[in-house]
């Protein structure tokens, strides 16, 4: 399949601070890719050099088969992007923004326009002053998604949208992706781009974590069952905890396989048991290290 972006040797540094260090991907044409990664991964920093808004230092990059840096406008006239930090012109009305942000772009997508508007239900009519920060983010998402363009660069779309939304968001990108629209997104909200995404890239210090870690990671997470004991009932012998959930729901770690050890621990004590299902949440805690993630 054609490939909408790809890149090899990428690297971006501001001043003596390396950010993107040796980036290699590809995206297909009509691919939903997702991009995970911790504050000051470079997930920004990749999508505005993809844009051509910021420069890249090395390496080879197309995207939509042009070059960022001498065909930024180009690439940006048939991509919509949706900055994770942005604002929005507070003197307007919601509608008078819209027709703005429309006035750039050749084709809008009326049915989706119009799907958006009614899911949204934003009061178009009013200042943007007025709205909460959910509502200037759904204001955006109508003007970024609405044209009709290739390729889509969403980070962090789903910022300050609760769950309803987001459902209604992930559907409605769905749908733009049957169309072969293609699509890049950053979120903090996992299970969210897990649900959404043909396939994840995790960012971790300037560069894309290898396959090879990611396998190693989701092996390490398969030997760690999840158990919910009854209360009062001590963990049994053969396991160590790794992590307490809020519910108190325990990660262990067993000394030797998982099913063996479950079935030597009494029916009685266990309200619920998860094993082999390695959790995004867990997998990136693991490969960042974090408490209750070390290997």
């Amino acid at each position: 399949m054609d490939a909408a972006i790809e890149v090899t040797g990428l690297h971006k540094a501001f001043g003596p601070r390396a950010v993107l260090r040796g980036i290699d991907l590809r995206v297909a044409r009509g691919e939903l890719l997702g991009v995970v990664g911790p504050n000051g991964a470079g997930k920004s920093t990749l999508f505005r050099t993809l844009l051509g808004l910021v420069p890249s230092d090395r390496g080879d990059l197309r995207v939509l088969g042009l070059e960022p840096r001498t065909a930024s406008i180009a690439i940006r006239t048939r991509t919509c992007y949706l900055p994770g930090e942005n604002g929005s012109y507070l003197q307007m009305t919601g509608r008078e923004y819209l027709n703005y942000v429309f006035g750039f772009r050749a084709r809008t997508d009326a049915a989706r326009l119009a799907r958006l508007q009614d899911g949204f239900a934003l009061p178009l009519q009013q200042k943007v002053r007025s709205f909460s920060a959910g509502m200037k983010q759904k204001l955006l998402l109508l003007g970024c998604l609405s044209p009709d363009v290739d390729l889509y660069v969403l980070d962090e779309p789903d910022r300050a949208l609760d769950a309803t939304v987001r459902f209604f968001l992930r559907d409605e990108l769905r749908a733009m992706q049957r169309l072969g629209k293609t699509i890049l997104l950053s979120s903090h909200h996992l299970g969210e781009v897990e649900a959404l995404a043909d396939r994840l890239e995790f960012l971790l210090e300037g560069t894309f974590v290898a396959p090879s870690r990611l396998a190693a990671a989701r092996a390490e997470l398969r030997q760690r069952p999840r158990v919910r004991l009854r209360a009062g009932q001590p963990l049994p012998a053969g396991a160590s905890e790794v992590a307490r959930e809020p519910d108190g729901t325990l990660v262990v770690r067993t000394d030797g396989d998982p099913m063996r050890w479950l079935r030597t621990v009494p029916a009685d004590a266990v309200d619920s048991a998860e094993i082999g299902i390695p959790r995004l949440e867990d997998l990136y805690q693991l490969l960042l290290g974090q408490p209750g993630g070390r290997a």
